[in-house]
């Protein structure tokens, strides 16, 4: 595998968990820390945390602190533009939404506390900064909210999973999710048996929720959502491909995904709505795969070709699962999919994943 340098490495104050460009100002981004509070006379101790950081019934919930750190890229410069503090909790997912806001680019943030909150990204001449907007309250203040995924049609739908196991799908009543004053409709639409790492919406959508989601318990499933959104039927199930917790779904078309697990595996898996789920392609990184980003580029442009390839770019985190256990965040591996095509569900598909 081809070596990977840095062009420029940063230590924070408190541990990274997250990091998210804002699709509209793609020079600024955003990072969330998260910092749990050791207690002084358990120092040293094993304080009973499981992966997710969630407190086991033996250990007294324990405060847990953080911030978001927004950033601009200028050439090769990362300059640190400014710090939001979330003193009564940490910060374990953020997401700038798709969808177009009057009022400026909108970030959504998941906390340990069980809530989801709002922040504008506010742009003059003289300064930048994150204004808070509101928080909504998801479930007890023990529960993480461990990540959130905004739908892509729906501006008014935004999913999270929680560290209790539920996945769930928030709904404006009317107006902006991040309104504050019009309240949120929640649905759970699947129970992991242990924590809930991941969801990610179908690309696939006729006005009823379609979405995958991968837990703890090794899981992978697919939910649909009936006539009534409280009616949600779990389309298919399997645990038999991945061989620890599925930490990250990346879809790639209607029934073609990309898993990450911390069982040290990416994997390309065609997950048809009817029919046997696929391992077409995998690799093992060296480590639990917990994000998995696209980088699209198209040879026809530069060699007079007609295929169209994607390179996935992914972080792999060593070890133990523990959130925000670096205070750097590390590139670890590059792989390729070669061909991917778009393609009939009805056809077979195929790919070739191999390190660069």
């Amino acid at each position: 595998m081809t070596s990977i340098s840095s062009v420029e490495r940063l230590t924070l104050d408190l541990p990274p968990a997250c990091i998210a460009f804002c699709p509209t100002e793609p020079e600024y981004f955003v990072i969330g820390t998260y910092h749990l509070h050791r207690k002084e006379n358990q120092a040293g101790e094993d304080l009973g945390e499981d992966a997710s950081g969630s407190p086991s019934s033996q250990a007294e919930q324990q405060k847990r602190s953080g911030t978001l750190e927004l950033f601009r890229v200028q050439g090769e410069q990362v300059i640190h533009i400014a710090t939001e503090p979330t003193p009564d909790y940490s910060i374990l997912d953020t997401q700038w939404t798709p969808h177009h806001a009057a009022s400026g680019p909108v970030l959504a943030v998941a906390a340990s506390t069980g809530l989801l909150g709002f922040y504008r990204f506010a742009k003059s001449r003289e300064a930048q900064h994150l204004v808070h907007i509101c928080s909504e309250r998801i479930c007890e203040p023990e529960t993480l909210v461990l990540s959130l995924a905004w739908h892509h049609k729906d501006p008014k739908v935004i999913g999270l999973t929680l560290s209790d196991g539920r996945t769930v799908v928030c709904r404006a009543r009317q107006g902006d999710l991040w309104a504050g004053d019009q309240g949120i409709e929640l649905t759970t639409v699947f129970s992991h048996s242990l924590e809930s790492w991941w969801l990610a919406f179908s690309p696939s959508y006729s006005g009823a929720l379609d979405l995958y989601s991968g837990g703890d318990d090794q899981l992978l499933q697919r939910t649909v959502e009936g006539k009534e959104s409280e009616q949600c039927t779990s389309l298919w199930q399997d645990r038999r491909i991945h061989q620890a917790g599925v930490t990250y779904i990346l879809p790639l078309s209607q029934d073609l995904l990309l898993t990450g697990s911390y069982d040290d595996h990416i994997r390309l898996i065609s997950a048809p709505a009817v029919g046997r789920r696929q391992v077409l392609a995998e690799a093992n990184l060296g480590g639990g795969v917990w994000r998995i980003k696209l980088l699209f580029h198209h040879p026809s442009h530069e060699q007079g070709g007609s295929e169209n390839t994607a390179s996935g770019a992914s972080t792999a985190l060593s070890g133990t699962p523990e959130v925000g256990s670096e205070r750097y965040v590390t590139l670890h591996a590059y792989f390729n999919i070669l061909p991917l095509l778009p393609s009939p569900p009805s056809q077979p598909l195929s790919a070739l994943l191999g390190h660069v």
